[in-house]
């Protein structure tokens, strides 16, 4: 079968790994998500006759030895669209091949706007939080740019892009003028504002499901749809309806095994077929594609919430390489995120970002917790207030940290106030490091190395004398 590219991963855990794409697994990769927008469209009517906002990555990143392009597997399907499909889309798929994000994101945004009812998709809702803020931001030129038609000279992109976007540019004053009204309004725009949004399509699962607490005021109130358990190596599942993320096995497209899991960790080598699986356990997830990949172990923590039509209904917990474990406690990215959701209801604050890191000290190791002082209101009394929560949280989720902190092997969570912005700038040096798009980055709530927070030199204040 022809090879058409090599489909690079997000790099979660290491560095990029290569994955063919055959002719065979692109079809059913294509399939996938055909189903899985049949079923969306048919549960919301209202989105028949709009268009689809879609922000993918590129399919070349760069160039194999061979020849072939490297890069996301959504670039090349967004590339070789069909015509009658391309005209459903807002943007054109070289869109894609833009790699600034914010250019990436005006671009998306000014195209996007000429339509009044739209379809937002995405895998990792960061970028539409990111693509929310940009447009509030940036409302002035984008409105000013609708307005006359064109595409502002500032935008860096390359020439080919520009040229396909500027075939295609009308002017829309009316629309323009109608949005400034609102905008002037409110000082403020937002997607919601700006759009009638039948539906969101992104990741909702695992560490993801923090990021949408920020949606409503963002995007109203708008159903959101799990997209499924994608990566580079293949669609795993299809989720079939709004509530939870998650889906049924994309059986069609994957021979599908499952490895038991317990507390995050591998339990023996037998594996298990999808029928054999029980409701409530975890499991990583093993898979034989038409790419040529063989009994491969994704490194996906999942678990079995359901069945249907005797395919399991699985839900996507976390990479299992995210565990940590100072002295053998295997906290999860997955414990972390729960615990960490429950405790800022406890506390009264919302978090922008953070991430809980091992911290190694010869008389007694801990954990802290990386935040920003804007969201705790630069007090530190509310900070150590959250840590906490989230220490008495992770002891309730993980009988061996519980046994860690009350043997005294394990000291109290410590927080550590990090200057505005922090969390975003260290973002967007591993997405330009890793030399991946955002749309597949995923920010790690839980770091597993014991030297990771000393790579932050913008602490402003920490509590360090806290007892256990």
């Amino acid at each position: 079968t022809k090879l058409r590219m090599l489909a690079m991963t997000s790099g979660t855990t290491n560095r990029a790994k290569y994955i063919p794409v055959t002719e065979e697994y692109l079809k059913l990769y294509r399939t996938g998500w055909m189903t899985w927008g049949i079923h969306a469209f048919m549960d919301h009517p209202e989105a028949f006759g709009g268009h689809i906002l879609q922000l993918v990555s590129s399919m070349e990143d760069e160039r194999a030895p061979c020849g072939l392009p490297c890069g996301a597997i959504s670039g090349l399907t967004a590339a070789s669209q069909r015509r009658a499909a391309q005209n459903v889309y807002s943007s054109p798929g070289c869109v894609a091949e833009i790699k600034d994000t914010p250019n990436k994101y005006y671009v998306a945004l000014l195209m996007a706007l000429r339509y009044e009812r739209l379809m937002i998709v995405s895998a990792n809702p960061s970028t539409l939080l990111g693509m929310a803020r940009q447009l509030d931001e940036q409302r002035e030129p984008l409105l000013d740019d609708l307005a006359r038609g064109r595409l502002n000279e500032a935008i860096d992109i390359p020439a080919h892009v520009r040229q396909n976007i500027e075939r295609v540019l009308r002017p829309h004053p009316k629309r323009a003028r109608l949005l400034g009204e609102k905008a002037r309004s409110d000082n403020c725009l937002r997607p919601g504002d700006a759009w009638q949004i039948p539906f969101i399509g992104c990741w909702k699962g695992g560490t993801l499901s923090l990021y949408l607490r920020e949606f409503p005021s963002w995007f109203g109130a708008v159903p959101i749809r799990d997209i499924g358990l994608v990566a580079s190596e293949g669609r795993m599942t299809i989720p079939l309806g709004n509530e939870g993320s998650a889906g049924a096995l994309d059986v069609g497209a994957t021979f599908f095994e499952f490895l038991p899991s317990r507390g995050g960790q591998r339990i023996g080598t037998r594996t298990l077929l999808p029928h054999e699986v029980e409701v409530g356990q975890e499991y990583f997830i093993i898979l034989t594609t038409p790419s040529g990949l063989y009994r491969y172990d994704i490194g996906d923590l999942v678990r079995v919430d359901g069945f249907i039509g005797g395919s399991p209904l699985v839900t996507f917990l976390s990479k299992g390489a995210h565990t940590s474990s100072l002295t053998g406690e295997k906290l999860t990215e997955h414990q972390v995120v729960e615990a960490v959701n429950q405790a800022i209801g406890q506390a009264g604050v919302e978090l922008t970002n953070y991430c809980l890191a091992p911290t190694w000290d010869d008389e007694q190791p801990y954990y802290t917790l990386l935040i920003e002082s804007v969201d705790v209101g630069d007090d530190i009394q509310r900070a150590e207030q959250l840590a906490d929560h989230v220490d008495e949280r992770l002891q309730q989720l993980n009988i061996e940290y519980q046994g860690k902190r009350q043997s005294l092997r394990l000291g109290p969570i410590r927080p550590r106030l990090l200057a505005g912005g922090t969390w975003r700038r260290y973002d967007a040096e591993v997405i330009s490091s890793r030399r991946r798009g955002i749309e597949q980055y995923k920010h790690q709530f839980l770091a597993t190395d014991p030297t990771f927070e000393t790579g932050f030199t913008d602490i402003i204040a920490e509590v360090c004398s806290r007892q256990s």
